[in-house]
């Protein structure tokens, strides 16, 4: 956490120092849907048993409006997201695994819009990092469920990756969609921990990213 408290103090004093003395800036809040999926090569051989995890995402906005369309976006929001895998099992029914994660995530959007009246869409491409905090686990076999958090060193601490998207600014409103492409993988590499949480969920996660759509408003002050 210190870590990640230095990085934002570094972040936000070099966004000061750099701003254009006609920058328009706006703090906001910020929330919304996550729907992600695993992506990845293992990915292959589990396909028809995936289906779309539904997680959240909130947190702080800062927008800074730049001459010729431009503006830059970073925000600090927590997010949650997943992946869910289900199948049948003889005798005992369907079962469902499900990992959801909760993850510090910290993207800068940058965006072009034309302002047509008081609406302005715009187009973004927002690169992030994003640093789990908790994974935690629910199985579900013929409607008996069982959850419990799942060790925090099995998995990545770091994540990053690319989000491309679409938005438009309402007044004080701002409603965006996009896709984000995840690029770091989603289990540490080693043999231990890919046994382990194959013994826990019976699936190999290694070699996985978490991917998907992310819907927010954002209210700007």
């Amino acid at each position: 956490m210190k870590k990640i408290l230095s990085f934002l103090t570094i972040c936000v004093v070099a966004l000061s120092i750099s701003l254009p003395a006609n920058a328009q800036v706006k703090f906001g809040v910020k929330g919304g849907l996550n729907l992600t999926n695993l992506s990845g090569d293992v990915v292959a051989d589990i396909k028809d048993a995936l289906s779309t995890y539904t997680g959240f995402n909130v947190g702080v906005a800062l927008n800074v409006g730049l001459p010729l369309g431009l503006a830059i976006q970073p925000e600090v929001l927590y997010s949650q997201s997943g992946a869910k895998i289900t199948e049948t099992l003889p005798l005992l029914g369907d079962m469902a695994a499900i990992v959801s994660v909760g993850s510090i995530q910290i993207p800068v959007g940058i965006q072009w819009g034309i302002e047509v009246g008081p609406v302005r869409p715009f187009v973004q491409a927002v690169p992030y990092i994003s640093f789990p905090i908790s994974h935690v686990s629910k199985i579900d076999v013929g409607g008996e469920i069982s959850k419990k958090e799942l060790a925090n060193d099995l998995f990545s601490s770091f994540d990053y990756g690319v989000g491309l998207g679409a938005g438009v600014d309402i007044w004080k409103l701002q409603a965006s969609l996009k896709y984000n492409w995840a690029l770091g993988s989603f289990v540490k590499v080693g043999e231990q921990n890919t046994q382990e949480i194959i013994d826990q969920l019976g699936v190999d996660l290694k070699g996985t990213k978490l991917s998907g759509l992310e819907v927010s408003v954002a209210f700007f002050f």
